[in-house]
């Protein structure tokens, strides 16, 4: 894992999408194996009881230049599966409660100001819902980038099945800073410059002085995925994101 020393610049490794490497069915978005910051659900969709689904994959056409992510929700097994992506690895598929565990964040040591990047997103409607989701039934899909630091002495343990999610809130104590952006629930169509691509920045806001030990830096092509709700072939491309630390 790469990361960066107190007083640098820091970066992670791949935040360009360019690299990606296969294994059986899965698609991950790194160099190798051995160099393993990033991750999506594919481990756990790629090969159930016979049944395959990979939401995250390399795209080669629609980008900003080399490659980007794309992110495409669906189904399997009768359970709604966001196309994601995130630092992190994904732990493992858990079948009762129906869910999985996902381990987010890598060690990260500076403090950049925002995060600067690209994004495309063709949302549907949501016709998937879970919970105590099922107003949003017919609405348009939304898709969500964020990036945090923290002070955790170890990656989270994120457990859908269980709704153990992070608290992202800046009154959580393991909060030192916290971005975001979620699409507008009237986005029926993105435009930019590049491919329909839309250039965004994400200032973080910080709540501590504190040097961060861990960074998370997560997009879903439908913001409520992990309560099983969205809207099934909604799509996210995700390319060229930096740190910005020169205000």
């Amino acid at each position: 894992i790469e990361f960066s020393t107190v007083g640098t610049e820091g970066v992670i490794h791949n935040l360009s999408f360019d690299a990606w490497y296969k294994d059986g069915k899965a698609w991950y978005p790194n160099e190798s194996s051995s160099n393993f910051v990033w991750d999506s659900a594919n481990e756990g969709t790629s090969d159930i009881l016979g049944q395959s689904l990979v939401p995250t994959t390399p795209e080669e056409t629609i980008v900003i230049k080399g490659k980007a992510a794309r992110m495409e929700s669906g189904e399997l097994l009768n359970n709604f599966a966001a196309g994601n992506i995130y630092t992190g690895d994904f732990g493992s598929a858990t079948i009762s409660p129906v869910g999985a565990k996902l381990n987010w964040g890598v060690p990260f040591t500076s403090r950049p100001l925002a995060l600067r990047g690209w994004y495309r997103y063709e949302p549907q409607l949501i016709n998937r819902t879970g919970g105590s989701y099922g107003h949003m039934e017919g609405k348009s899909d939304l898709c969500q980038i964020q990036m945090f630091l923290t002070n955790w002495s170890s990656p989270f343990e994120i457990s859908t099945g269980d709704n153990r999610f992070v608290d992202t809130s800046l009154e959580n104590p393991d909060m030192i800073a916290y971005g975001a952006i979620v699409s507008s629930e009237n986005t029926t169509q993105m435009t930019g410059n590049i491919n329909g691509y839309i250039q965004f920045v994400i200032p973080l806001e910080y709540v501590s002085s504190e040097i961060p030990s861990y960074v998370v830096v997560s997009a879903a092509a439908s913001r409520y995925g992990d309560y099983f709700t969205g809207g099934l072939g909604s799509t996210l491309y995700l390319d060229e994101l930096e740190f910005i630390y020169d205000p």
